[in-house]
């Protein structure tokens, strides 16, 4: 988790990189207008904004904001007068209800200036077979764990990352044995790769999950990428995914393919769960 300490607000420079008017805490400022006027202009390192899910803004020593980061997904800033370029974060506040907003609002951060990359806030219970929150009290929610029917959330980022790794790469070698040409394009695009064989060409969106893997979880981004290309998306989703004394088990699960064709009544928003339509290839 990325924490950025705010100070009190703050008139932003003319020439400010984000065209923002302020920057800095704001009481009366909105979630959306906090996030704004706070996600950038910081000195950040690519790796660690890819490694990591969530961003924390505090104020006077405390959590006032949560934020869920779009993956590797971050802005390049223009060169400041001291010639660096800067970052911005690229993602959106969680709603008050969300687990992980509950579990860091109003939590200490330690002492510390600037930004800081911190442990993810420790939510999941293991014992819960994947349901709810261990604070306890929170509302219901699904974690990535064999019991639940769809993908959830997956706390632990080593985890995170060899599933999505093992399941883009369980992608392309589906599509490159049938003889399509393909590119891994995950850095800063809306889709993981695209496979071209001859005049066709098509998106590819890969999905890993401890789950049943009736549903799966989709970005705006992502949904809109696939709006604007029908026809011209597939996904690729491999549900069951099993570790196996610390290790991915290559032979568990299930692994299919589908077109990525999402309507409104498929989707419910977190960012969204999209319902997987019964025919798969």
């Amino acid at each position: 988790m990325i924490t950025i300490r705010l100070i009190d607000r703050q008139s932003a420079d003319s020439d400010d990189p984000l065209g923002r008017d302020w920057w800095g805490f704001d009481p009366d400022a909105t979630p959306e207008q906090l996030w704004a006027n706070n996600r950038g202009d910081w000195s950040l390192d690519a790796k660690r904004i890819a490694a990591e899910r969530w961003a924390a803004l505090s104020y006077q020593g405390r959590v006032v904001l949560v934020a869920e980061l779009d993956g590797p997904d971050h802005e390049i800033l223009p060169d400041n007068s001291a010639g660096k370029s800067k970052k911005a974060l690229i993602g959106r506040p969680l709603p008050t209800a969300h687990p992980i907003h509950q579990a860091l609002a109003g939590t200490p951060v330690r002492p510390a200036r600037g930004i800081t990359y911190d442990p993810d806030p420790e939510t999941y219970d293991p014992d819960s077979e994947g349901t709810e929150a261990a604070a306890g009290d929170g509302p219901t929610q699904e974690w990535d764990a064999p019991s639940a029917t769809g993908q959830g959330l997956q706390m632990d980022p080593e985890a995170r990352r060899a599933i999505e790794d093992a399941a883009q790469e369980r992608l392309m070698r589906h599509y490159r044995e049938r003889g399509w040409t393909v590119t891994d394009t995950r850095q800063g695009h809306p889709y993981d790769a695209i496979a071209v064989r001859g005049d066709e060409r098509v998106y590819l969106e890969a999905k890993g999950t401890q789950s049943r893997g009736d549903s799966v979880i989709v970005t705006r981004n992502e949904v809109d990428h696939a709006r604007r290309h029908p026809g011209l998306c597939v996904m690729g989703v491999w549900s069951g995914m099993r570790f196996k004394d610390g290790e991915l088990d290559p032979e568990a699960g299930h692994f299919r393919t589908l077109a990525f064709n999402p309507d409104d009544h498929d989707l419910r928003p977190r960012d969204f769960d999209w319902t997987l339509p019964d025919a798969a290839e």
